[in-house]
């Protein structure tokens, strides 16, 4: 992925890379990140144009030099601050963005890959959570094919371990939500609801024991009795980035098909001779 150089611009070094990429076939998309009252107009519609404008000319430009090169569109537009002329991320144009570029890469018929993840926050705090859980809400409701920008903050500026723990976390509770309510006569379980009848509880039941892991549970979340949270005030961002930590610590990822390993060490002798 390649970014562009609001308002109407492209790096001459990006539009090389992704020539190439575009010749072996590797799927390459530019990404607009123009900001209403800076690189965009002051409206969320005409910063909308501009950076549909450098994406598309992009666009156009590989299927011109390799006609049916995998492509997709990507986008990470915001508003600048009134205050300071910043690039914010997060914010309600942050959102609309999220959910209008969805419908334009739908009508050019190409995947959309949404910077749905990309708050203003300093640091993993209420702000972060607000935004990126609202921005990450619109983007899949639109279904945005991609979604990208997972543990950054102040703007993608900034990457934070923690950040990425909580903003997995809010992705699995849309994700959640997405499936929707599946009706039918086992999740109305109308027999155990008559069976256990008014004042019971349904605890010792098969039916929960059989659904019990629909239930969404947080890794993050704090739902402890209000007793222990006051005698450890641990919270959230202590929990994300010890699990962080554990996780750099202690996974081993997957070994390489041996073959592919090999061909990779030629490559890289080759280029350091």
């Amino acid at each position: 992925m390649e970014c562009s150089a609001p308002p109407l611009a492209h790096d001459g070094g990006s539009l090389e890379a992704a020539l190439l990429a575009a010749e072996y076939g590797i799927p390459t998309g530019f990404m607009t990140m123009a900001a209403c009252l800076t690189t965009g107009p002051a409206s969320v519609a005409g910063t909308l144009a501009v950076g549909n404008a450098e994406v598309i000319a992009a666009t156009a430009l590989l299927q011109l030099a390799f006609p049916g090169a995998p492509v997709f569109y990507a986008a990470a537009q915001t508003a600048s601050d009134l205050r300071s002329g910043a690039y914010t991320g997060g914010g309600p144009e942050d959102f609309l963005f999220g959910a209008a570029t969805n419908v334009l890469s739908d009508f050019y018929n190409i995947p959309l890959s949404m910077g749905s993840f990309a708050t203003g926050a300093k640091e993993p705090n209420w702000q972060a959570g607000l935004e990126n859980s609202l921005s990450t809400f619109m983007a899949s409701i639109v279904m945005s094919d991609m979604l990208l920008g997972v543990g950054f903050l102040h703007g993608s500026r900034i990457w934070s371990y923690a950040e990425m723990m909580m903003d997995c976390e809010i992705f699995s509770i849309i994700h959640k939500m997405m499936q929707g309510i599946v009706v039918d006569d086992g999740t109305l379980a109308l027999d155990i609801i008559a069976a256990v009848g008014p004042g019971g509880n349904f605890l010792s039941q098969k039916h929960t024991l059989k659904h019990m892991r629909d239930v969404f549970l947080p890794q993050f979340m704090d739902r402890r009795p209000y007793n222990e949270w006051e005698e450890k005030k641990d919270e959230a961002r202590d929990w994300a980035l010890a699990k962080a930590r554990k996780i750099l610590a202690t996974h081993q990822p997957n070994p390489l098909d041996p073959n592919l390993s090999a061909e990779l060490a030629k490559i890289i002798a080759a280029n350091e001779k």
